[in-house]
């Protein structure tokens, strides 16, 4: 594993355990486990996926800090002159969020560590049909702001960044998505 990726997962595992020290008992004021529901545009090198989905579900360390699981898909179909097909990109990451601990608009920040998974089903006229997929560890630090729209409803925007270990060479990735919280008491 390269020197910038280890330290970056060591990076990750301390902010997580440095968060899980405090009493896990000052979660009164907070949502005991929020779940986002959303729609994605993501920008890899030469190419945008203009039509994607984000899941995402959190639970309370204390009233500020967070822990994340994030799931996602893009999809873009490609119809260029010599080829058709579909190009697929999951994602998957856990990691720490940042919350500030408001009653109205909440900022937060957060930094997944985790999986990506390319597929590319497609058919080239003079070749034929073409498919391959390839997996990589990502990280992506990102930030949003949630704005509530009732007591347990709200919508959602952020913003991403997302870098890609690929083994052929890695990526700089970008994301947008907006969606809906809903909160669980």
């Amino acid at each position: 594993m390269k020197r910038s990726v280890q330290v970056a997962v060591i990076g990750l595992v301390w902010m997580i355990a440095g968060a899980a020290t405090p009493a896990m008992a000052q979660t009164a004021r907070t949502p005991t486990v929020d779940a986002t529901i959303g729609y994605q545009v993501l920008h890899v090198p030469d190419e945008t996926f203009p039509f994607g989905w984000n899941l995402d579900v959190s639970g309370p360390v204390n009233d500020v800090w967070r822990v994340v699981g994030e799931f996602g898909m893009s999809r873009d179909d490609q119809t260029e002159t010599g080829v058709s097909g579909t190009l697929k990109y999951y994602h998957l990451g856990v990691g720490p969020r940042l919350v500030a601990n408001t009653r109205g608009i909440t900022p937060f920040v957060q930094l997944l560590g985790g999986a990506v998974h390319t597929r590319a089903d497609l058919v080239l006229v003079n070749s034929g049909p073409v498919s391959d997929g390839d997996w990589a560890f990502m990280l992506q630090p990102g930030a949003g702001v949630s704005v509530p729209i009732g007591s347990v409803v709200s919508i959602v925007g952020q913003a991403d960044y997302r870098r890609v270990f690929f083994k052929e060479q890695g990526d700089n990735e970008f994301r947008i998505g907006f969606g809906v919280r809903f909160a669980f008491r």
